[in-house]
């Protein structure tokens, strides 16, 4: 197993136990104040009731029981929170990405790349010598090096970052639930919904394009270390510029996850 195969997973391993422990643990916190709140919401509502400010008191009495009833399963007792949310957002993702790429392994490509790409590098540090086409080869091996590495390491970034953002927020799911209770407070529970889309898309668009991009830079790395000793800088510079395109391609990502989850696009870079 790869490095970033073995990284992928214990972060995945770490993942799932902070999900669980962390909603329980968010949820017997907020238990004191989401009582409170349901409390308010009801009194609100029998205030409302009497001033006769509600036109259908049938209608709008169900309405109020349901979303209590969602809110105070939901985000104390975890009715169906794995089930539905956490599943919905963290695993189906991943599991769907996998399928449609036809592989269970979603960062399998990251390690043959790093690989292939550090087996070209070597073949060209071993052409090393004191002339100047001697000096130019390990100077070539170590951009070989660096930007496959680059590749890889950002792919890799990307996944994990979608995964641990969705575990974060997954793990806060008991208080944006029951922000369901107020009008004035459930543009923030759609924030949180919006931002678990714009992440769970990122995983899906990284390992699609990835699977589709990534094929390539591997084939090529492979049949540029095929070359062994007969590599020759110029087949270097021809897999570190597809590795440059697809670093750029994959930068875009980010944007794409944003704009159809309706977030803004971070920054990766700060």
């Amino acid at each position: 197993m790869g490095f970033f195969a073995s990284f992928w997973t214990w972060l995945n391993g770490q993942l799932a136990d902070y999900i669980g422990t962390n909603t329980a643990r968010v949820a017997e916190a907020l238990e004191p104040a989401i009582v409170t709140l349901a409390t308010v919401y009801l009194m609100v509502w029998g205030y409302l009731q009497l001033t006769g400010r509600i036109d259908e008191p049938f209608g709008a009495g169900l309405k109020r029981l349901v979303t209590l009833a969602v809110v105070l399963g939901g985000a104390l007792h975890l009715w169906l929170y794995n089930t539905i949310i956490v599943d919905t957002f963290y695993r189906a993702p991943t599991e769907l990405a996998a399928a449609l790429v036809g592989s269970s392994d979603p960062v399998a490509a990251i390690d043959a790349i790093w690989e292939r790409g550090g087996a070209v590098a070597g073949y060209l540090w071993s052409n090393r010598g004191l002339s100047v086409a001697g000096v130019a080869y390990p100077i070539a091996g170590v951009i070989v090096w660096a930007l496959m590495g680059l590749l890889c390491v950002y792919t890799m970034f990307l996944i994990a970052l979608s995964s641990i953002a969705l575990a974060v927020l997954l793990a806060l799911g008991p208080l944006f639930v029951s922000l369901l209770l107020f009008e004035g407070t459930r543009r923030l529970f759609e924030a949180w919904l919006a931002q678990l889309a714009n992440y769970a898309l990122i995983t899906i668009l990284t390992v699609l394009t990835a699977a589709l991009l990534l094929q390539a830079v591997e084939s090529f790395a492979a049949q540029t270390a095929g070359r062994g000793i007969a590599i020759t800088t110029v087949d270097a510079l021809n897999m570190v510029l597809i590795a440059m395109l697809v670093f750029l391609l994959m930068r875009q990502v980010m944007p794409i996850a944003a704009a159809l989850a309706g977030g803004v696009a971070l920054s990766s870079f700060g």
